[in-house]
């Protein structure tokens, strides 16, 4: 086990980096190719599929790690139909809420200038539907090789779909300076990764059937799943679902932004609980149950080391980076970036929250994500009346924090509560503060020229 976690780690980490470090950098080009609004309205399309995907999500892929016949052709084939027939009842529903979002906005419901009255959008959306039809085609032989661990050939076609996306956006923004630049990376990013998925894995060669037997088990835990990944885009995607109609395309755009830089490192450690940390204690607690403690407080420390102490560094360095990575106009993304930080340090229970799946307790998700729902809303509430948009970014960043009680409450009942590992929380923050600040002075003073005015 230790083994193979080391050497899925450190091929997620590496092509983790390189993914983040290709989407950083086409994000920089083609922010000064485009402009603000064409980063908010793009959020807003990613945000619909991202919704109709969670309230869709049946726990397929989940329970394939889980079972015990993860590697029955006959489950396997259900399980692919499943995936295949879903995809396309999505990609229906969102071009029907493309034309919904049409017809509102004839009828004048939104406010002028809001990124949902912008005419362009529904047109994007209907667009993106593309890349959940081909969401739908990938090959089932993605799940098994993460059930198994086998990550280094996912990661190439995870970094080989980045770097294909990327040069398809900057082509396009280079020639035509458009917003379907961000479209146009989607779906070439869709289309690798759907070839690939089939010409680079090995294993059972699916075809279209419906076991009833295997569709009970692959849709058992469905209700709690569905109820969860609700809760779930609510609590991560209601800060944008509520912004994108009660400010301006240029502040949402900038938002989006912020939220892109700020992700980065989440969007690392939410890789390695998924593929690594999730198929690793389901494995230990089927296997070897007494263990479980044990390996649920080593991989915490893990977490702590790849995501507090780098978003503690970030929360200092933010506005430097901002400034010298973008030009003037998305400088008020800075201080976006510092507050969001700060959240990404209340999500180092995700570990725990893994653990909750690993030990088939769903319903703890759920409630996890009902509590950081209610931290949102009333953050959001809070925040914008007192102290307007800062507050309102305060008040999302708080919000990952809420579900904090009923974590150390589960750490408790399995006997992984470690004082001495909670308490390695304050210097990780500290120290990455300093080294923060470290790095924001180390900038200004070898681009003296870059930072002036500024």
């Amino acid at each position: 086990m230790k083994s193979r976690v080391l050497r899925a780690g450190s091929w997620i980490l590496g092509g983790q980096a390189v993914q983040q470090v290709l989407r950083l950098g086409t994000n920089v080009i083609t922010a000064h190719l485009l402009f603000p609004d064409a980063f908010g309205l793009m959020s807003v399309v990613y945000m619909l599929a991202t919704a109709l995907a969670l309230f869709s999500d049946l726990g397929v892929a989940r329970t394939m790690v889980l079972s015990k016949r993860g590697s029955d052709p006959e489950f396997l084939d259900t399980a692919w139909s499943i995936q295949l027939v879903r995809s396309q009842v999505l990609a229906l529903v969102i071009c029907a809420a493309a034309g919904g979002l049409a017809i509102t906005r004839h009828l004048g419901w939104w406010k002028a200038g809001t990124v949902y009255a912008d005419e362009r959008l529904p047109y994007l959306i209907v667009a993106f539907a593309l890349t959940l039809v081909l969401q739908g085609f990938e090959s089932i032989r993605i799940i098994q090789a993460r059930r198994q661990m086998h990550l280094h050939t996912l990661t190439k076609i995870e970094i080989s779909a980045q770097l294909a996306s990327a040069v398809a956006m900057v082509l396009v923004a280079w020639t035509w300076h458009s917003i379907w630049a961000l479209t146009a990376g989607a779906i070439v990013s869709g289309i690798t990764r759907c070839i690939l998925s089939y010409a680079s894995l090995p294993g059972h060669k699916v075809r279209f059937r419906f076991d009833r037997d295997s569709a009970k088990e692959l849709m058992g835990h469905a209700k709690w799943i569905i109820l969860s990944s609700i809760l779930t885009f609510m609590a991560v995607n209601g800060d944008r679902v509520l912004l994108g109609g009660l400010i301006s395309v240029r502040e949402f755009g900038l938002y989006s932004i912020a939220v892109i830089m700020a992700s980065v490192l989440q969007n690392i450690a939410n890789s390695v609980c998924n593929s690594i940390v999730f198929p690793a204690l389901s494995e230990v607690y089927r296997e070897r149950p007494k263990e479980f403690a044990r390996n649920l407080e080593r991989f915490q420390w893990g977490y702590d080391a790849m995501a507090v102490f780098p978003s503690a560094i970030l929360i200092t360095s933010a506005q430097t980076l901002i400034d010298l990575i973008y030009d003037t106009r998305y400088h008020d993304a800075g201080w976006m970036v510092m507050v969001l930080a700060a959240g990404i340090i209340g999500v180092r229970y995700q570990v725990v929250e893994v653990g909750y799946l690993a030990v088939a307790k769903t319903k703890y998700g759920a409630y996890a994500n009902a509590l950081r729902l209610m931290g949102l809303v009333a953050g959001l509430l809070i925040g914008r009346h007192y102290f307007g948009i800062v507050g309102t970014v305060a008040g999302v960043a708080m919000s990952q924090y809420a579900a904090w009680p009923l974590a150390i409450w589960f750490k408790k009942q399995v006997n992984a509560l470690s004082w001495r590992a909670e308490a390695i929380l304050v210097p990780a923050i500290v120290g990455g503060l300093l080294v923060g600040e470290l790095l924001s002075m180390a900038l200004r003073f070898a681009f003296p020229h870059h930072f002036a005015g500024r």
